[in-house]
């Protein structure tokens, strides 16, 4: 026993001891900040200052050596999250991650992100093409002078970082630009029709309604018209790299502000991980005076402000991805029928390397004159398969738009930068220090035949009138300088009314959102930065307030007059406080369940419980029940469900109600933050006992607001408490009138995606809360703030 008991303490003390060597090695690859580096690539003496947050301030003489050195604190930093955005664009999971990744790359491959982005390389110009190597030059000479361990993940994958190219910065605009909403929003609604039919299918494509404000004003009218999936971790993957998402930005003019010049504010909603998508830095060089957030993998700041002008983003929802009917030759299975004849499949065999198999796995990829072929309706011998027709394939300029973004003075040199941002197409709102305020839609806005709206089903490619004839002109794109209102706003709501309106799109966010940023900023009283950003803060939603009384209603007939009494003496703010929120979002998910159920035929077949709880998709056992949340609001607007022949008021009461008891047996009187919770989740927290011992999540913390209030909480998941996996991703508020000591930025979690870094999750309390970091551009400023020093200095 004696030895047994020796024996166990010592095995115990050798495992503790390798653990903790284990743990000491990894701590290694947190980022030094200080010091000289003599590194190969740069002309000149280029200064990185860092203040107690880690964010970089770069001081070089020439844009060259400025870019080297962005690409050398991005490598410091955020290393392994771009070597997963190459990987992901390039369909190159399989290599390092084994089989149970291998659909996501023939998917991401068939997609052909990584091909477009290498023919963009291709064709860059000379300047454009020296800044990226300059980049990519900084990346691979971190690589090259660390000594220490990698970010954790390269260790525990055993696995090398790959050598950064030019091509690999592309592909993270063509992540950007792969509007992902657009494409499985007309999956979904094809699935459903095939399953519903058409008449009752029509109920889930709702037209943008007749009461929705306009980012230009004028009241939107609904327009004329109305098996496959995408691999769910191709789609979270891409997902989590992409700004196409929901977003508000807003810019008002000097008349209504206390400094007497524009404030602009802008809040990009996306995935919620760590670390984040954002990093922010500063950048001096030349005619570059910078400031605001990058994306690891790309050199110039995406969005910010410089000394003489300020520029946000958010979505345009523009339809830039049709999906084509192709009808193979009957007589000759590898041509398809075209308006003028048949013609053959153009066919590409790639090959994927699969981490633990032997031999690679090939992957055959069939292209038509629309694009790639990414499914087949109905069995695979069928005549008609799904060609994808998406403008990422096409050649784009984006990369050349940004860095004039960057150096522009004014509105003309503003715009002339907006003629080459292809994609993503963004709303870009816009204010400078001359006192002026503006709004232009970028992004190419394609042309089907016949002036026809964009399609939300398949459509016949074999008939020709569908192709794409062209894209609208860059000067009919929606737009305004200097409205009279005083101020612009943009929430991802419908850009403007008429022909061009519905040329765009035909689904955009709810304009919820975009309601009470106009109610917000056209107050009568005068604003600073500080209370642009309390907008920016603001959880009272106009959706609750247009349909509580519904909600009040329901309660009432559920007999449960406590509830029916909290929700009417609600003060319509999503809060973490309020049961009143907490009561009112249950019953807005349980009666879109209901609401589902019942258009589909299911009632009954699904027991409310986790499977029933997930994000309304709905997930049933082998089903998939899709009905999306602006489906739920043309319901509640009419009280009726429409497809219930002479029974719809009655059944949609009688779903109503029900929804009421069952959302008040889920809340049993909690608050609303204690039935939602952020957590920014990094991808390897998964591994059972590696999140806890590395610390990898950040969170889980309370979190008000929804998915229509103004400071967003999208895209719950789960049982209750819900993880909120979408949100703000970034707040900016730019004073034009002090843009170094009014406004800031702030992102969700930290600069650094070192784990063991103290700048991993430093600003997760200050974004959660409420608060802005400064970036000033003035030189003394910064030095005044200054922690670490880096000076980089050529060989």
């Amino acid at each position: 026993m004696r030895k047994l008991f020796w024996g166990t303490g010592i095995f115990a003390i050798a495992v503790v001891v390798a653990v903790g060597a284990v743990l000491f090695y990894l701590r290694s690859a947190t980022p030094e900040y200080d010091g000289v580096r003599v590194v190969a690539g740069v002309k000149g003496e280029v200064e990185i200052w860092r203040d107690s947050l880690g964010v970089p301030h770069i001081w070089a003489t020439n844009a060259e050596d400025l870019y080297f050195a962005q690409g050398y604190v991005h490598a410091q930093d955020r290393l392994w999250q771009m070597e997963v955005a190459r990987r992901v664009a390039e369909g190159r999971l399989a290599e390092i991650l084994g089989r149970v990744v291998l659909e996501s790359d023939k998917f991401l491959r068939t997609l052909g992100l990584g091909s477009a982005a290498r023919a963009a390389a291709a064709a860059m110009g000379p300047v454009e093409r020296s800044w990226f190597e300059a980049y990519a030059a900084g990346v691979n000479a971190w690589i090259d002078g660390h000594r220490g361990a990698l970010p954790p993940e390269f260790e525990l994958l055993r696995i090398e970082p790959a050598r950064w190219e030019v091509a690999h910065s592309l592909m993270l605009e063509k992540i950007m630009a792969w509007d992902l909403g657009s494409f499985r929003y007309s999956m979904d609604l094809f699935a459903a029709a095939r399953r519903l039919g058409p008449e009752r299918a029509v109920h889930l494509a709702p037209d943008y309604p007749d009461w929705g404000t306009t980012i230009l004003g004028a009241v939107a009218r609904g327009g004329e018209g109305r098996q496959f999936e995408v691999p769910a971790l191709a789609a979270a993957l891409l997902d989590a790299f992409s700004v196409a998402r929901a977003s508000n930005a807003w810019a008002i003019s000097g008349a209504r502000t206390v400094s007497g010049k524009p404030i602009l504010a802008n809040d990009m909603h996306l995935a919620i991980m760590a670390p984040s998508l954002w990093y922010l830095t500063a950048q001096h060089a030349d005619d570059i005076d910078v400031a605001g957030l990058t994306l690891p993998g790309v050199p110039f700041v995406i969005a910010g402000h410089n000394r003489a002008l300020a520029w946000g983003l958010t979505n345009a929802y523009l339809d830039d991805a049709d999906l084509f009917l192709e009808r193979v030759d009957p007589a000759d299975p590898t041509r398809y029928l075209t308006p003028t004849g048949s013609l053959p499949f153009d066919v590409v065999v790639d090959t994927i390397r699969v981490r633990g198999a032997r031999e690679p796995v090939l992957h055959r990829i069939r292209r038509t004159r629309h694009g790639p072929i990414v499914g087949a309706v109905g069995d695979e011998a069928g005549a008609e398969l799904l060609a994808l027709r998406w403008i990422g394939h096409d050649e784009s300029r984006t990369w050349r738009a940004f860095p004039m973004l960057n150096r522009a003075s004014n509105w003309e040199e503003f715009t002339a930068a907006l003629r080459d941002f292809d994609n993503p197409h963004q709303n870009v709102v816009y204010a400078d220090t001359a006192g002026r305020i503006g709004y232009y839609m970028a992004g190419r806005v394609p042309l089907r035949g016949g002036g026809r709206r964009p399609p939300i089903l398949p459509v016949p490619g074999w008939t020709g009138e569908w192709d794409w004839e062209g894209y609208l002109p860059f000067e009919e794109h929606p737009q305004a300088l200097d409205p009279p209102e005083g101020f612009v706003v943009t929430a991802n709501n419908r850009q403007v009314a008429g022909r061009v309106g519905d040329l765009i799109s035909t689904a955009w966010e709810e304009p919820f959102r975009a309601q009470r940023i106009r109610e917000l900023v056209s107050s009568g009283e005068r604003f600073d930065a500080a209370a642009v950003h309390e907008q920016q803060l603001d959880q009272r939603d106009a959706m609750a307030a247009r349909f509580r009384g519904v909600a009040v209603a329901a309660a009432e007939r559920a007999g449960l007059g406590e509830a029916a009494r909290l929700l009417g003496d609600w003060d319509l703010v999503a809060s973490t406080g309020s049961r009143a929120a907490a009561l009112f979002y249950a019953w807005h998910e349980r009666l879109r369940l209901h609401a589902a159920r019942s258009l589909y035929g299911t009632e009954g077949e699904l027991e409310r419980g986790s499977e029933a709880e997930k994000v309304l998709g709905l997930e049933e056992p082998g089903r998939r029940l899709w009905f999306p949340r602006d489906a739920l609001t043309a319901i509640l607007e009419r009280r009726a469900f429409p497809w219930v022949e002479g029974e719809g008021e009655s059944a949609f009461e009688a779903a109503a109600t029900r929804a009421m008891r069952e959302a008040d047996s889920i809340v049993r009187g909690r608050s609303w933050g204690e039935l939602q919770v952020v957590v920014a989740s990094h991808p390897l927290s998964r591994v059972p006992g590696l999140g806890k011992l590395l610390g990898l999540d950040i969170g889980p913390a309370p979190l008000g607001g929804s998915s229509t209030t103004v400071n967003v909480a999208a895209k719950p998941d789960g049982d209750y408490p819900r993880r909120v996996t979408h949100g703000v991703s970034q707040r900016h508020v730019v004073d034009l009138g002090d843009t170094d000591g009014a406004g800031g930025y702030i992102i969700p979690t930290g600069q650094s995606g070192v784990p063991f870094s103290k700048h991993y999750r430093d600003q997760f309390d200050r974004w959660r809360e409420g608060g802005l970091w400064s970036i000033p551009l003035d030189r003394g400023r910064a030095e005044s703030r200054v922690v670490y020093r880096m000076t980089l200095q050529p060989r």
